[in-house]
């Protein structure tokens, strides 16, 4: 997914290795090519034994695993020995367990024994940052409109703004051309796609992800109580609202509890100035988005 997981991997390793000798980091399918190889040459044996022989055993896209019975097989054993002993165990992958498909009950279960950890996608500025760092170390120059055009648009990949990056300055050289937003535009016609449409978006959805993350209820969210707990909650529920349907000011304001056009303009109004000021609101705002944007497995 390009959110930097390998490298988070790897500085775990990095942090575990001065009291913890023997780490053990590979990836699932060097994992999995590695156990069919010693099924075929009888060496099973030694590569159980190096693995469950580990202080930490660290695997990078455990995913790798779904639909691979006889290698579900051996994890699950390799797992369970190095629980029961205490061991450390690390893995990423692309999706939570329960979302992996044909995975076997029982290592989505034992996977959720541990801490899981979600990765969100960097925020604008870092992005932004990235792309700035990336232009540095290639020795170009990007202008700041083109820096804003690539954190808008590609939000989930690290991996997509350095390439980005690459084919902009490429086409600038190529062409003879300096780097402008137009260029920018015609270097990533096939990367940048169009955002899903604001109305497939619920009202619900937002106020159920507005809720849940300030820990109120949405009766009282929706009420004519005006307590600061309740008023800043329901006033990002409104500008998300606004954002991402097509309901209008007065049918926003219906839907909660009846308030009219002004008051909705009034609580709209008021976070997009906090916005500009709060980056934490912003990276808060942004958070909500992309998790309401998420399509629905």
């Amino acid at each position: 997914m390009g959110l930097g997981k390998t490298h988070l991997l790897n500085a775990i390793a990095s942090r575990l290795l001065p009291r913890m000798p023997k780490i053990r980091m590979i990836s699932c399918e060097e994992f999995v090519n590695r156990f069919v190889a010693a099924l075929k040459s009888g060496s099973i044996e030694a590569l159980r034994h190096e693995l469950r022989d580990s202080d930490a055993l660290l695997i990078d896209d455990i995913h790798f695993l779904a639909g691979k019975e006889q290698t579900q097989e051996e994890f699950f054993h390799t797992f369970n020995h190095l629980y029961q002993l205490g061991k450390q165990i690390v893995l990423t992958s692309d999706s939570l367990p329960r979302d992996i498909p044909n995975l076997e009950d029982r290592l989505i279960s034992r996977f959720h024994w541990g801490l899981a950890v979600k990765v969100e996608p960097p925020c604008t500025e870092t992005r932004m940052a990235i792309v700035r760092k990336k232009a540095e170390l290639r020795g170009i120059e990007v202008p700041d409109e083109v820096v804003h055009f690539l954190a808008d648009n590609i939000v989930t990949n690290v991996r997509e703004l350095e390439g980005a990056v690459v084919q902009i300055a490429a086409l600038s050289s190529m062409s003879s051309k300096p780097i402008t937003l137009q260029l920018a535009h015609d270097a990533l016609r096939h990367l940048v796609k169009s955002k899903p449409a604001p109305a497939r978006i619920a009202t619900d959805d937002i106020i159920d992800v507005v809720c849940e993350h300030y820990n109120v209820r949405m009766n009282d969210l929706l009420s004519q109580r005006r307590t600061k707990n309740l008023a800043f909650p329901r006033h990002v529920a409104m500008f998300l609202t606004k954002e991402l349907t097509q309901l209008t000011l007065t049918e926003i304001g219906s839907f909660f509890g009846g308030r009219d056009h002004s008051t909705v303009l009034h609580a709209i109004n008021k976070i997009k100035g906090l916005r500009l000021k709060d980056t934490n609101l912003r990276n808060e705002l942004e958070r909500f988005e992309l998790q309401l944007r998420r399509p629905v497995s």
